[in-house]
């Protein structure tokens, strides 16, 4: 009987499990930050699972936590220690020793409570206060600030240098155990490394459970070899790299690498967080207070001109590798682990074959070995080297797998050609990767200046319209040196202001045009690129510069009507600024009177009134005032000459309309 009641108590009783019983079964790498780790295997009737982590991992366990029960069994809530804000914890102490206080100031904060000082002796008492009072040392004759405890004991109010006590402890037992939690909880917030999850199933029996979350996991990459024969298909192999940061080794995990970036961030639901409600007083009646090569916009790529065969590429200088004759062996004795499909907005390299990784190592996983088609091409762009263009590829993703961005290290039949950097390529997309600096070919530039050609003229409203074509001209010359052909790529910025007349471009990334050119052997070449700009300008002919105006008839061969008429305007306003000038010499001669009667009026105060002197200086005060009326009559006379002047030409403006 008590065999029975042993088992039944036994099978009631929740096994606790740890981490490693539920291993590592699948991981899935992201290029945003994140990893999803799943854990797979079996709990037999009520069980209770610990997860250790570390504590910068919870936030992100707590938004992605999956867990699953398949034969029938329940999930319970999952348990965890929360983290509240340290300062919080200590503050809700009736001793708070959150700020470091010192022992004067701890013994402030325990006044009523009683206390045991030992200095000489043993001392019962109230703390009373602490108080700092100013001694001065008797030898050095120097003033020092000193805190002083008053106790409160059966003899009276007793006062001790905190200098003298050697130790204290808190008599009250509650206030003692308040105390050493406080530490305690001091002692828990520095311990930020592991964090213990407690996760439980419930059911019969056993049964498979899954756990699953994401935790923040390095960026995995991915490294390129491409190889290019002098016969044949170039072979492109890729490696994925990525690493076991973890603090558990993985033993047969699969492996999902997934290019793209799925949105991932991280909110804080480990700590409580608490917000600060508005304080509501009531009213009291009181008193007041005081550079990587871009993709080509278009599909049509290479529309004209024959392209070398691979055979013509060309080589770089470096340690023999013998690769050429070895690419099929090479392709053969390689066998990708993973394969490629599209995941929605993502792209995944699913690996087959579980892979061992040990904690904290790393390790590189062949997910490509595919031929690939490669067109060889020098790509010019004087941004990047003002005389040489840099060699490369023109590669076209023909496998059926998204190629993520990563370096590239290219090999030419039995050479080392260079390492490129490749930008993120889709199935059928091609891009222009580049790997050396091409001196067998050799570009100068020629930009010429811009022609200005007026269109159209004409007056409407008092407003000169003129529409202007300027065009602007850019001259390449090409000179191959070599003994091999070559296919160049000129890029030129690409400006959506202005229209590519000649020749037609090649291809359009986001910035530039894209001209091919086809060399032969020691063969020189010229071509211009013409681009035109329309423009139109608009001159208010009542305010507008009059030097604007003088360049608009000496540059856009306007009709003799036209002419006249700007002509005519140009005059007029000619007429009308000389009447302003008029009037500002009359405001500087009154300025400058003014400015000799205030040194007259000055020199005055210090004469007697019936001198000569004074006499002399009071007719040339009088003269002066008679001078300033003559000016500001003049003055007003000018200003009503330039009114009607303005009326008269903003009437006649308004009354143009030429064509």
């Amino acid at each position: 009987m008590r065999t029975g009641w042993l088992l039944i108590i036994g099978m009631c009783m929740a096994a606790a499990l740890a981490q490693g019983d539920l291993p590592v079964s699948r991981v899935v790498l992201y290029r945003s930050g994140v990893g999803y780790i799943e854990r797979t295997g079996t709990v037999n009737g009520n069980a209770r699972i610990q997860l250790s982590l570390r504590e910068p991992q919870m936030n992100d366990i707590l938004k992605s936590l999956v867990l699953v029960d398949f034969d029938g069994g329940r999930i319970e809530p999952v348990q965890y220690t929360t983290r509240d804000p340290l300062n919080r914890v200590l503050s809700s102490y009736a001793i708070n020793i959150a700020d470091n206080p010192s022992r004067a100031e701890l013994l402030k904060r325990l006044r009523g409570v009683p206390v045991e000082v030992f200095t000489q002796s043993a001392i019962k008492g109230t703390v009373l206060s602490v108080e700092e009072r100013t001694v001065r040392d008797e030898k050095s004759g120097q003033t020092r600030t000193e805190p002083l405890l008053h106790l409160l004991t059966g003899e009276g109010i007793t006062t001790i240098a905190l200098s003298e006590v050697s130790r204290f402890r808190v008599l009250d037992e509650r206030l003692q155990k308040e105390l050493e939690n406080a530490l305690l909880a001091l002692a828990s917030g520095l311990d930020t490394n592991r964090k213990v999850l407690e996760l439980a199933f419930t059911g019969r029996g056993q049964r498979r459970v899954l756990i699953g979350y994401i935790t923040e996991m390095p960026l995995w990459k991915m490294s390129y070899r491409l190889v290019i024969p002098r016969e044949g298909k170039p072979l492109l192999q890729g490696w994925a790299i990525v690493e076991n940061t973890t603090d558990e080794d993985w033993e047969n995990v699969q492996i999902t690498v997934v290019s793209g970036k799925p949105v991932s961030f991280i909110q804080n639901l480990y700590e409580p967080i608490y917000i600060k409600r508005p304080e509501y007083r009531p009213r009291l009646d009181v008193g007041i207070m005081p550079e990587i090569p871009q993709a080509a916009l278009e599909a049509d790529l290479m529309k004209t001109g024959a392209a070398p065969a691979p055979e013509a590429m060309p080589r770089a200088a470096g340690r023999p590798l013998a690769l050429g004759e070895a690419r099929e062996a090479m392709e053969e004795s390689l066998e990708p682990m993973a394969e490629g499909q599209a995941a929605g907005a993502l792209f995944e390299y699913r690996v087959q074959t579980p892979v061992s990784i040990r904690r904290q190592q790393s390790a590189m996983l062949p997910v490509i070995n595919q031929t690939i088609e490669a067109e060889p091409v020098s790509l010019y762009n004087p941004r990047r080297n003002a005389q040489h263009p840099l060699f490369g590829v023109r590669l076209t993703n023909s496998t059926n797998l998204t190629l993520m961005e990563g370096p590239v290290t290219v090999y030419y039949d039995d050479s080392y050609g260079g390492d490129a950097l490749m930008d993120t390529v889709e199935p059928k997309g091609v891009r222009i990767i580049t790997y050396a600096l091409d001196t067998d070919v050799e570009v100068s530039v020629d930009a010429g200046g811009i022609i200005r050609e007026v269109l159209t003229t004409r007056i409407v409203r008092g407003v000169l319209e003129q529409r202007t074509k300027l065009l602007r001209t850019t001259r390449y010359t090409l000179r191959n040196r070599g003994t091999q052909p070559r296919t160049v790529l000129v890029e030129q910025p690409y400006d959506g202001e202005w229209t590519l007349l000649q020749p037609s471009a090649e291809e359009r990334t986001r910035d530039f045009y894209r001209f091919k050119r086809v060399l032969a052997a020691n063969q020189t070449d010229a071509f211009e690129v013409r681009e035109e700009r329309v423009v139109s300008e608009t001159y208010a002919l009542l305010t507008a510069d009059m030097d604007s105006l003088q360049l608009v008839l000496r540059n856009a061969r306007p009709s003799e009507a036209m002419r006249k008429a700007i002509q005519e305007i140009i005059e007029r306003r000619r007429q009308i600024a000389l009447l302003q000038s008029e009037v500002q010499r009359e405001q500087q001669k009154i300025a400058s009177i003014e400015r000799d009667q205030e040194r007259i009026r000055q020199n005055m105060a210090q004469l007697d009134r019936a001198s000569d002197l004074y006499k002399q200086y009071v007719q040339k005060l009088t003269q002066q005032e008679r001078e300033i009326e003559q000016a500001r009559e003049r003055i007003e006379r000018l200003q009503k000459q330039i009114a009607d002047a303005q009326q008269a030409l903003s009437d006649y403006i308004q009354g143009l309309n030429i064509e």
